[in-house]
């Protein structure tokens, strides 16, 4: 048995996961989420903010302690879509090798999707017939199967970028949803999925369980597996869109509050993807690309 960590440096947080693992099998030890926003303010700047290294910065010290205090014997690092599209990820690869002594891979989207789907089948036996989602800060990954083969198709779009395009604030307009519906539509194509299980992983989708669930504390145990309808999410979408960032924050007491400002493009981009594919539920896991980075190591 092995004890390893995992970090996503993602494009809205920065998550670590300790496991023990024997023969491709995971025991989760500890599992955290710091929303970091590496992205904040990408699209204008070509560049990561001085302010956003600061805040992943500050994460890596927290985390690496943990990982010192656990006795960890290996550490994955992997950068998605903010490290991807930014012309200063070099520097930050560089500051993260000399101030913590951490690797940190950038990751090409379709890795990304291939690493998320070898996480999730892992807590699903005999996984077929299926379509993953990743919805991310800056990218969003679509994984499906067709003839036993993992396709991965990812997409320029997330929910910083939603935010900070068209969905700057709540209550939105009526003018900024339909721009922003627009928008996805220029970028998600039609495809036969209407048949396939859909499976939602990543903070958007676990944030939704939890609110669907009416968590006071946030439980992923819990929101695992969850079923949720159509209707149930169109229903909390159209409850969110009307609300301002403080209402939000007061009437889902388990959403982390930095998650407020996103959680509503969440729920457009969602909502809009199961519409697109005419998909009547989602399940919620939560496993993802943390235990699949391990997975693919041992």
């Amino acid at each position: 048995m092995v004890k390893v960590a995992a970090i996503d440096c993602g494009s809205n947080s920065t998550r670590l996961l300790i496991s023990n693992v024997e023969n491709g099998r995971l025991e989760n030890l500890l599992k955290q989420h710091e929303v970091t926003k590496l992205s904040e303010n990408l699209i204008k700047t070509n560049e990561i903010t001085d302010d956003s290294k600061k805040r992943f910065y500050k994460v890596l010290r927290k985390y690496l302690k943990i990982i010192e205090n656990n006795n960890v014997e290996e550490v994955f690092c992997i950068g998605t879509a903010a490290l991807r599209n930014s012309k200063n990820s070099d520097e930050i690869i560089d500051d993260v090798k000399s101030k913590f002594n951490l690797d940190l891979k950038v990751i090409s989207g379709e890795e990304e999707g291939y690493l998320t789907g070898i996480g999730v089948q892992s807590s699903f036996e005999d996984l077929e017939n299926y379509l993953i989602v990743d919805i991310g800060g800056q990218s969003t990954e679509l994984i499906y199967d067709i003839d036993k083969r993992v396709n991965v198709d990812s997409k320029e779009i997330g929910v910083v970028m939603m935010n900070e395009n068209f969905l700057n604030q709540n209550p939105i307009s009526e003018f900024d949803e339909e721009n922003a519906i627009k928008f996805f539509d220029q970028i998600f194509s039609g495809g036969d999925f209407s048949s396939r299980n859909f499976i939602g992983v990543s903070g958007t989708f676990t944030s939704i369980g939890s609110m669907y669930l009416k968590q006071k504390n946030y439980n992923e145990d819990e929101i695992d597996r969850t079923n949720i309808s159509y209707e149930s999410i169109n229903h909390l979408y159209k409850n969110l869109k009307f609300q301002t960032i403080p209402q939000i924050i007061n009437s889902y007491p388990s959403l982390d509050p930095k998650r407020a400002v996103t959680i509503t493009s969440g729920l457009l981009l969602v909502i809009n993807l199961l519409k697109k594919y005419e998909i009547n539920q989602l399940k919620v896991s939560k496993s993802d690309i943390l235990e699949g980075l391990i997975l693919k190591y041992f």
